[in-house]
């Protein structure tokens, strides 16, 4: 594990199961911001994984999900797991200080080269690419998940943007025309939902898209404690953003006990996977000719601690 500090946020990261940011924490009021599962993750496993597989080493944190992010599929004739191989794969570490970590990623044909760090109450992260030798797609989403020191005893989300309701298969590929001004959500049966404040005690289970985005930005806070993050993104990479709130609505592996809030900013507007994206015209391509890539940041705003 590494561990990132500022005077306000403490990240811890793995670099053996995806570079993924394992937990961040508010340093003052010593609230942590991820999100775990209710259960013991199996043991990390490597490689393009089914959904099952990847679910059972979820820890909950962050991850960055690519070349594939949603549903595993085939692109010419090449296999991608659930979320990429890149989430779960080793990264190598090339430089790492107290507040700033590197690492990198090689695979289906990419290099990918992530930066991390912490200053004061913000954490950056950039994401690069490059083929390594022909023309490559791919999709990426920060998969940012959130905890119950954010949606206890309610949350809301902030943003400008139109939303619909995605199926549990990670569809329609396109926002439908009659996608609705957030907080409003068009559901998949037609009607609207308000869902940008939701109190804690009431179960939900809902995954959405927004899009339309003029700048990449949402803010998730608790009004009653005073605990809020805010995300910033490069929209003309991440035109969309992936919203998984699960509130104990989950059968399964879940058992109905998961307290989740995934805020996702994602290069396409579904779950389906890299040969849909393909197909549409809404992969990322990385070429040989240079690096290409994005920033995007959290801002963390917790007035509890200011009044102490």
């Amino acid at each position: 594990m590494i561990e990132l500090r500022s005077d306000e946020l403490w990240a811890t990261l793995d670099p053996e199961h995806g570079a993924e940011i394992v937990r961040l924490t508010a340093l003052r009021s010593g609230s942590a911001l991820l999100g775990s599962p209710p259960f013991v993750p199996a043991p990390a496993r490597a490689g393009d994984l089914d959904e099952e597989a990847w679910t059972a080493s979820y820890r909950g944190g962050w991850q960055l999900a690519a070349p594939n992010a949603g549903a595993a599929c085939d692109v010419e004739g090449v296999r991608h797991g659930f979320h990429g191989r890149a989430s779960v794969d080793p990264w190598s570490l090339v430089e790492h200080d107290d507040a700033h970590a590197v690492l990198s990623w090689s695979g289906h044909g990419l290099r990918l080269r992530r930066s991390i760090g912490v200053t004061g109450a913000r954490l950056t992260v950039e994401l690069a690419w490059r083929a390594i030798a022909a023309p490559v797609p791919l999709i990426a989403v920060e998969h940012v998940c959130l905890g119950a020191a954010l949606l206890d005893p309610r949350v809301e989300i902030q943003a400008r943007a139109r939303a619909h309701e995605l199926a549990d298969t990670g569809g329609p590929p396109l926002p439908p025309d009659d996608a609705v001004v957030w907080p409003g959500c068009r559901l998949l049966d037609g009607g609207v939902e308000r869902g940008g404040s939701w109190p804690f005690d009431e179960p939900r289970s809902r995954f959405i898209a927004l899009t339309g985005f003029d700048h990449g930005a949402a803010e998730i806070r608790n009004p009653d404690s005073g605990l809020a993050v805010r995300l910033d993104w490069d929209v003309a990479k991440l035109p969309a953003a992936w919203i998984w709130h699960e509130l104990r609505g989950n059968d399964g592996i879940w058992d109905r006990r998961a307290e989740l809030l995934g805020v996702e900013p994602a290069s396409v507007p579904h779950a389906l996977g890299l040969g849909e994206a393909v197909q549409h015209g809404q992969a990322l391509w990385a070429t040989r000719g240079g690096w290409d890539g994005y920033a995007m940041s959290l801002t963390v705003t917790d007035t509890r601690a200011r009044r102490r």
